[in-house]
């Protein structure tokens, strides 16, 4: 979305040296110069945290394409939890499903695209291009997000999920909107924070299957427990082509031995594998609180790297001051939404 950053030279490398800031790099710096030049990196820190975010979220995108399989690989793979399966085999939220997983897996694998630099700098029609695509992508992703998230696997615990879920869509909306807005009015040093928020906040999701991961075996503590309805119940062990288990779940069935679909029952939260609807519950009760858990981590580990950054953020707003200052706009370097026109920071000047 962001038009080419003037003025960002990459190093130049030659046989085992280069040169930085004046001075001779040999060996492996000189080799390691070249491989960060050559994907249009100026400073060493950024290729790894890219190799380690960027293709994170490209691997994990990668990944979940089987999804797509939707009645197949999504119903029988475990891509989420025994049980999720029953919200989401008709209907509206299957449909608002299968959009959200094939806008959000394609989105999460373009705007890794956005953060290569040399894509950037030589394919500048494309960058645009792939920036409104995203764009687009993830506000049909978050659309259909809303379509999914009324349902209630888990009973209560589901309504932490549904906050932190509903929360992911207002802040990555929000951060796309303001991405793109300020790039409109060529503030590219804002531009550049707000891409980075929202990817770091779509990225919430991967690092909350690993935390639930790690946390599912709080189970073994004992006493806790979801709810699940007797149809739920019953549609998974139909699923699984298993008898009801009867003798577990009595209270489910009227005395004439049919199905009470309407109540409810606890369900106790266990990794035992051979009870699907307690290893189900196992995975749910945590997933709420991880999620806020990640929220948290990601809101703040972004901050802080912009906070380390403050000399790429002044070089890049004396950048939109040229761009913004040939357009004629009225108040060039500030011309998008600045801390110093919409609050009370000094007023920005360019140096001189």
């Amino acid at each position: 979305m962001a038009k080419p950053e003037e003025n960002q030279a990459v190093e130049s490398s030659t046989g085992a040296d280069s040169e930085k800031n004046g001075r001779v790099v040999t060996g492996h710096a000189a080799r390691y110069a070249k491989v960060y030049s050559f994907f249009g990196f100026r400073h060493a820190y950024n290729f790894p945290l890219w190799v380690i975010f960027a293709g994170g979220m490209l691997a994990f995108s990668l990944s979940r394409l089987s999804d797509l399989d939707f009645d197949y690989h999504f119903k029988n793979g475990f891509a989420l939890v025994p049980g999720y399966w029953y919200y989401f085999h008709v209907g509206l939220r299957r449909v608002g499903m299968i959009m959200h997983l094939a806008t959000v897996l394609l989105a999460a694998s373009l705007m890794v695209l956005q953060f290569t630099p040399v894509i950037r700098k030589k394919f500048i029609t494309f960058h645009r291009i792939n920036g409104y695509t995203v764009l687009t992508l993830l506000l049909i992703s978050n659309g259909a997000a809303c379509v999914v998230l009324p349902h209630k696997q888990g009973g209560g615990f589901r309504t932490s999920t549904q906050t932190a879920e509903a929360f992911l869509v207002i802040i990555t909306t929000v951060g796309m909107t303001m991405a793109w807005w300020n790039i409109r009015r060529k503030q590219i040093d804002q531009h550049r924070a707000w891409m980075l928020r929202t990817m770091f906040y779509m990225g919430t999701i991967i690092t909350s299957r690993v935390i639930n991961f790690i946390s599912a075996p709080i189970s073994r503590l004992g006493n806790y427990y979801g709810v699940w309805s007797c149809d739920e119940l019953d549609f998974l062990y139909k699923n699984l082509q298993v008898p009801f288990p009867e003798t577990e779940y009595p209270q489910c069935l009227f005395p004439n031995g049919t199905l009470d679909s309407s109540l409810r029952v606890a369900v106790e939260a266990t990794e035992l594998l051979t009870k699907p609807e307690q290893f189900g519950s196992s995975q749910i009760q945590p997933f709420g609180a991880n999620l806020w858990i990640c929220i948290a981590v990601h809101f703040i580990g972004v901050e802080i790297y912009l906070g380390l950054t403050p000399n790429e953020t002044e070089r890049l707003r004396a950048i939109s001051y040229e761009k913004q200052l040939e357009a004629g706009y009225a108040h060039p370097g500030s011309a998008g939404l600045t801390a110093d026109r919409w609050g009370d920071a000094m007023k920005w000047s360019p140096a001189r």
